[in-house]
């Protein structure tokens, strides 16, 4: 497992970044495009776009050094091991769909891919055992840099990391029901604290998304 190297990687590509100034000058040029739904700060958006990206992908080694954590104690190696080196791979033998690129924005993507993989192998895990395979929730965070990268590439991401998700948990070798019994409520505790503590990081940022709400006005006149 290439943690160390893996978050050197993320942190050069960082600060190249700061340098170049490349992303954020092309997150500022078409910021007016992004979904109604993604708030930004009216001063600097560009800005707090990169740095929302930033922080974003620097998660990815992480949360992996937790999950490695998380797999020996609750006995889910055959699953967890896999997916983290895959997760490594989109960064140093990106895929084809990757644009192969070191600086931000190809970290991004790969990062990006990561995540994605995480919250379907999740859902995954969750249909077959109802049970999170890891506590975590990125959907707000997977959202706003779903429309970053923008659309149909992001699709292809999705649908690249659905494929993956099916061969990783698939019902020929589902997961017991049983999968987690062995991580103590300590354990678990602990490892929900971490995984929340990254969504909360995101949430700090001047970058949000407000989901649309369901209109319960004609509910209530019924």
């Amino acid at each position: 497992m290439l943690f160390a190297q893996l978050k050197q990687h993320i942190t050069d590509a960082i600060a190249t970044e700061h340098r170049t100034q490349q992303l954020a000058q092309e997150m500022s040029r078409f910021t007016s495009g992004l979904h109604a739904t993604v708030n930004l700060p009216e001063k600097n958006p560009g800005q707090s776009l990169a740095e929302f990206v930033e922080k974003y992908v620097a998660q990815v080694p992480e949360s992996l050094a937790v999950m490695a954590k998380a797999a020996a104690e609750a006995e889910t190696r055959a699953l967890i091991l896999p997916l983290i080196k895959i997760t490594e791979d989109f960064f140093f033998k990106p895929p084809a769909i990757l644009s192969q690129s070191n600086k931000l924005k190809g970290v991004m993507e790969a990062a990006y891919l990561s995540h994605r993989l995480i919250e379907e192998m999740n859902d995954r895990y969750m249909a077959q055992t109802e049970a999170p395979l890891f506590p975590i929730d990125m959907l707000t965070a997977n959202l706003i840099v779903h429309n970053l990268i923008g659309e149909p590439f992001a699709n292809q991401l999705d649908d690249f990391c659905f494929k993956l998700a099916k061969v990783l948990i698939n019902p020929d070798h589902s997961p017991s029901q049983a999968a987690g019994a062995a991580v103590n409520k300590e354990k678990q505790i602990l490892w929900t604290k971490v995984w929340q503590h990254w969504s909360e990081t995101l949430d700090e940022t001047e970058v949000s998304i407000e989901l649309p709400r369901k209109n319960t006005e004609n509910k209530d006149n019924n």
